[in-house]
């Protein structure tokens, strides 16, 4: 996918509104990669729409068709830390649960987060 130069030459240039004023679905969902699905969500780009033992499912709708997901889970298994890695892949936007969503990632032993670390 080929996208404007500025979204890679100038990364903090990419803000909840450039998103929202991005016309071209797929340059759209670029931008999100590139700001990351985790920062999309904390900044309030994404609504929690569900969650369960699996994870959290966020969706943002721009248009009746043209809506973008993510589901966010985290590892089971703590880092040396003691923290939890947390992860969010962009999904598609039709699923309606987390299960769905995390099911086709196939992460075992993770589980949902309540909070932005």
């Amino acid at each position: 996918m080929e996208v404007p130069r500025w979204i890679i030459e100038h990364q903090d240039r990419i803000t909840l509104a450039a998103i929202d004023d991005q016309v071209d679905v797929q340059v759209r969902r670029c931008m999100i990669e590139v700001m990351t699905p985790e920062r999309y969500v904390a900044l309030g780009g994404a609504t929690r729409v569900a969650e369960d033992e699996t994870g959290i499912l966020w969706r943002r709708n721009w248009l009746a068709a043209d809506a973008w997901a993510a589901v966010e889970v985290v590892n089971a298994t703590p880092e040396p830390d003691g923290t939890r890695r947390h992860s969010s892949s962009q999904v598609p936007a039709n699923l309606r649960t987390a299960r769905e969503a995390s099911h086709g990632l196939r992460h075992e032993g993770r589980r949902p987060t309540h909070t932005w670390c």
